[in-house]
C-alpha cells in the first residue's frame, strides 16, 4: 500500500478525479487536493502574488484556490505528515498529447512539481469526443462511468510502475487513454509529437480570445503518443525535465571556445 497524493486542473469536483480517488484507494491510502475551480492550460504556474486558501471537503478530499502546482505544494507540505511515494495527476478532462499541450497543460504542470521535488509522479488523461465534451457535464455524477475503464487502466499502470527501475532520467510518466479504452487495450511507449499548436489567439472586436485547435492525430508520427491514440492505443510516454541538450552542449562549448 503507497501513500498517493492525487490532483488534476479542472476542479475538485471533476469526476474523472473522484472515479480515480475512489479507485486508487481500493489499493493505496489517498489524500485529494485540487484547485477549487477549473485551471486549465496554465502548465506549472504557482501563486507567487496571491494568497491560496485550503478547504476540507471531506476526510481524505481538500480545494484549494489556487494553480495545479500549488495544490501540488501545498498537499505534499502542508495536507500530508510525510511526502507521499507517488503523486498522481487526473484523470484530466481531454488528452494532454502533443508537445505543445504537454508544455501548456495544468495537470501536467502539478506533475512537474512533484518531480522537481523528488517525488514520482504519473499524469493520466482521457481522449473525450468533442461533442460529447459540448454535451455533458462531466461534473454531474451521472457521468461518472465515463470514467471507471480509465480510472482501472491508470492504477493498472501504478501498479506496474510504481517500484519499477524505468531510469533516472525519467521525471515522470504521462498516460493517455483512449476514450473506449479497457483494461485489456493495447499500450504502446511514445515521445510527444512535435506538430506546432497553431494560432491559439483570434481577434473579436478590441480582445484576442483564445481557441484551441483541433489535434491533428493524422499527420502525426510513428511512434508519437498522438500515432498511438490515432491507432485507438493507450500511450505512455516518459517525460524527462533535465532540459539540457547533451549533443548541443558539447558544441556550444566548442563555439564558446573558439569564438569569445
Amino acid at each position: 500500500m503507497a501513500d498517493i497524493l492525487l490532483t488534476n486542473d479542472d476542479g475538485f469536483s471533476s469526476q474523472g478525479f473522484l472515479v480515480l480517488l475512489n479507485e486508487l484507494k481500493k489499493e493505496h491510502k489517498v489524500i485529494g487536493v485540487a484547485p477549487k475551480n477549473e485551471r486549465s492550460w496554465i502548465g506549472k504556474s504557482i501563486s507567487a502574488h496571491n494568497e491560496v486558501i485550503l478547504e476540507k471537503v471531506k476526510s481524505n478530499l481538500y480545494s484549494l484556490t489556487g494553480t495545479p502546482a500549488d495544490c501540488t505544494q501545498v498537499g505534499i507540505y502542508d495536507v500530508l505528515k510525510r511526502k507521499p511515494d507517488l503523486v498522481v495527476s487526473g484523470i484530466n478532462l481531454g488528452l494532454n498529447a502533443g508537445h505543445g499541450r504537454i508544455l501548456s497543460s495544468g495537470t501536467i504542470g502539478a506533475a512537474m512539481e512533484a518531480s522537481i521535488d523528488g517525488v514520482k509522479s504519473v499524469s493520466t488523461s482521457i481522449h473525450i469526443p468533442i461533442e460529447l465534451k459540448k454535451s455533458l457535464d462531466l461534473h454531474d455524477k451521472k457521468n461518472r462511468k465515463i470514467f471507471i475503464n480509465a480510472a482501472k487502466i491508470t492504477c493498472k499502470v501504478i501498479k506496474i510502475f510504481m517500484n519499477a527501475d524505468y531510469g533516472t532520467s525519467t521525471d515522470l510518466l504521462s498516460l493517455n487513454i483512449p476514450f473506449d479504452a479497457t483494461i485489456d487495450s493495447p499500450i504502446e511507449i511514445t515521445v510527444p509529437d512535435r506538430q506546432p499548436l497553431g494560432q491559439l489567439f483570434f481577434k473579436k472586436g478590441k480582445f484576442h480570445k483564445l481557441k484551441i485547435p483541433p489535434l491533428l492525430f493524422e499527420s502525426s508520427s510513428k511512434g508519437t503518443d498522438l500515432r498511438a491514440l490515432y491507432e485507438n492505443k493507450i500511450s505512455l510516454t516518459p517525460i524527462s525535465l533535465e532540459l539540457v541538450s547533451r549533443n548541443s552542449l558539447k558544441n556550444l562549448k566548442t563555439i564558446i571556445k573558439k569564438k569569445w
